[in-house]
């Protein structure tokens, strides 16, 4: 009995009896045991016994021992959930036989061993998640004995080695993957082995990349290895960097390499100091306007036109790129010169000469094109695409569609062009003009309204005609915003004139990329409404150039401008060749007739002439003249017997500053003062 108490004490295992006499279960706890059942010995009841068991499994129990109980089953071994002293849930396995039964078999003494299974329960638990893992894992897996005999894989490796494959337990996984007979021992030294190898996946000897992960892992008899191994499937990693190799090197839109490209193309032929070659900087010009008014994608699809027509004229020995946006750019082979640069701008300049069909409708767009000479303009390739660059620009100051080589003075132009456009970007952020007025008058020289001008001094370049500031803001996008503040400084300085009791009318001039931006009419109600003033306080001013393009959105624009009420005008008229139909068909109230025009009035008989055909048609439309730089009496005079309406010039006033103006208004009182004062300068 004694030796029989050791090895249920060296299983860890307690005894326990039921007497069917006197309901009472007692039990004998084995020492160290956790289970709570200290004082068990003197006895309790079956419920209080069967009673601790977790809620969710007492069915179960109580179903086993009534089986039991009445010899349905011969003997009980039932695990459920019960809580130790210190309240930690533990697993319990109650196993037992019935000693004597009744003579209809009801068990009348039932003695068995119970024991605490929480570890095994949890390790049977952990190996059940480790099997649901490899099973269901995505990655292929396979566990392998020391010499590489395949003893168990999952479906993941089924799928990735090929149905056909033929691979299963009890091969040699080395008939898929080629593995040195090293590896297995570096594993049991460092703990874990990886590497990428090809699969062989058909008989053919075809093979997919993977990366594979070898671990060990000790067997059930906690003495011998099995290894553990992992594949990852590589083929969708190696498609993807070769996808984002080919989006780093490669122009989505046209299919030609990129910028990043035509950089390694350059520096390679620096660093292998191959013979002189020519580099071009293509800009397409006028992309931006056909952009903004055919929409996103036809610009999209009239560069990837671009792009087609430039390869296919070129030559195969020229690397031609797209540099970005709406440029491109033409690497020449070694050995290539002024000639060839020459001979190949020649080629770019006729291959997109031609028109273009986008949807409907056809738009023509010309290259301007800067060239260097490497090495002999430099040997860096951000040198070397800083000059083309410049060169380029300095293509567009000199007319557009044309070639323009690189030289030293460039350099200075361009970074007079950088710094300026620095200094126009803070003036335009923080509104850093100044404004001026230059009144408009009757024949009486009786002030009808005022022009307003503005003005940009820098401490840099002192003060910048708008003749060079106007274009470069253009040319930036910085147009729209100056705009803004020319709008709202026009309509301050009408409401001021109004202050004044002056209900005189303020022009401001309106830019051709004004008059292309979709919200420009709500721009200048707000201007209106901030300064309570109305919209025929303002007269927009806008020249011939401005019309020359996109017509289909200006048209609109116009006509909303003219129905709030505002006033229009056609700035320069006679300096362009198709200001008559835009007479016949746009709104305009005023005409300004070009300074050109005044200036020969007195010694040209033909200008003469053509100008009073200029007034009498505008007359016949009905609308309003202004003469722009009058200076002397006698084109004063002129003028007047012509029939012009009003009249602009420094014989009247030089353009002041808006408080100068202001202050004339305010000392003339209720009488507007005569132009040009008797006895007074104004500057």
């Amino acid at each position: 009995m004694q030796r029989v108490q050791l090895a249920l004490w060296a299983s860890g295992e307690s005894v326990w009896e039921w007497v069917a006499a006197t309901d009472m279960v007692k039990v004998d706890v084995a020492a160290g045991s956790q289970l709570p059942f200290a004082g068990a010995g003197q006895g309790m009841s079956l419920e209080q016994f069967f009673g601790r068991a977790h809620a969710d499994d007492l069915a179960a129990v109580r179903l086993a021992w009534q089986l039991h109980l009445r010899g349905a089953h011969p003997d009980i071994d039932v695990s459920f959930r019960i809580h130790d002293d210190d309240g930690r849930p533990r697993w319990l396995r109650v196993r037992g036989r019935a000693l004597l039964r009744t003579a209809e078999g009801m068990a009348q003494d039932v003695l068995g061993t119970l024991k605490d299974v929480t570890a095994q329960r949890e390790a049977e638990e952990s190996l059940r998640l480790m099997a649901h893992a490899f099973s269901s894992t995505r990655d292929a897996m396979a566990v392998i004995d020391p010499q590489w005999q395949v003893l168990e894989i999952n479906e993941a490796l089924v799928r990735l080695a090929g149905e056909d494959s033929g691979i299963m337990p009890g091969l040699d996984l080395r008939h898929w993957l080629v593995l040195d007979d090293q590896v297995l021992p570096r594993v049991l030294a460092d703990g874990i082995w990886r590497g990428e190898l090809g699969m062989r996946v058909d008989e053919a000897g075809a093979t997919v990349p993977v990366e594979v992960s070898i671990t060990a892992v000790l067997a059930s008899d906690g003495r011998r290895h099995c290894f553990l191994v992992a594949l990852h499937d590589l083929r969708a990693q190696r498609q993807t960097e070769a996808r984002l190799q080919r989006m780093a090197m490669v122009d989505e839109l046209t299919g030609l390499p990129n910028r990043l490209a035509a950089q390694f193309r350059i520096d390679e032929a620096l660093a292998r100091a191959q013979p002189q070659f020519g580099i071009l900087f293509i800009d397409l010009d006028g992309f931006k306007e056909i952009n903004d008014s055919y929409g996103h994608d036809h610009g999209d699809h009239l560069l990837a036109l671009v792009g087609q027509r430039l390869r296919a004229s070129l030559p195969e020995d020229a690397f031609l790129a797209r540099w970005g946006s709406d440029q491109f750019l033409v690497v020449l082979a070694p050995g290539s010169g002024d000639t060839e640069v020459r001979a190949s701008a020649q080629v770019v300049l006729a291959a997109l000469a031609g028109s273009f069909a986008l949807g409907l409708h056809e738009v023509r767009i010309t290259p301007t094109i800067g060239a260097v000479l490497a090495p002999q303009d430099g040997s860096d390739f951000s040198l070397l695409l800083r000059k083309a660059d410049s060169a380029m620009y300095a293509g567009k100051e000199r007319g557009r569609n044309c070639l323009m080589f690189f030289d030293s003075s460039l350099d200075s132009d361009a970074q007079r062009r950088v710094r300026m456009t620095s200094l126009l970007r803070i003036d335009t952020d923080r509104n850093g003009f100044r404004f001026v007025a230059q009144p408009k008058v009757d024949a009486c020289g009786k002030p009808v309204g005022a022009e307003l001008l503005m003005r940009w001094t820098t401490e840099a370049f002192g003060s910048v005609s708008p003749v060079e500031f106007i274009p470069l803001a253009e040319k930036v996008g910085l147009i729209q915003l100056m705009g803004r503040h020319a709008a709202h400084a026009a309509a301050q300085l009408a409401a001021a004139c109004a202050e004044q009791g002056h209900a005189l009318p303020v022009a401001v001039n309106l830019s051709p990329k004004q008059l292309q931006q979709p919200g420009l009419d709500d721009l200048l109600l707000h201007a209106c409404r901030r300064h309570n003033v109305s919209p025929a306080m303002l007269e927009l001013e806008l020249t011939e150039s401005a019309l020359v393009h996109n017509m289909d959105i200006v048209t609109p624009m116009l006509h909303r401008l003219r129905s709030h009420g505002f006033s229009l005008a056609l700035d320069d008229f006679g300096t362009g060749y198709s200001s008559l139909s835009y007479l016949r068909h746009l709104p305009f109230d005023k005409v300004k007739i070009d300074r050109s025009f005044v200036m020969d009035i007195d010694r040209d008989p033909t200008a003469t002439r053509l100008l009073e055909s200029i007034v009498q048609l505008c007359k016949v439309l009905g609308m309003c003249t202004v003469a722009e730089g009058v200076e002397t009496p006698a084109q004063l005079a002129a003028l007047t017997a012509m029939g012009v309406d009003e009249f602009q010039g420094y014989h009247f006033a030089r353009p002041m500053p808006v408080e100068d103006w202001l202050a004339l208004l305010r000392r003339s009182g209720h009488t507007l003062p005569l132009l040009p004062l008797q006895g007074a300068v104004l500057s």
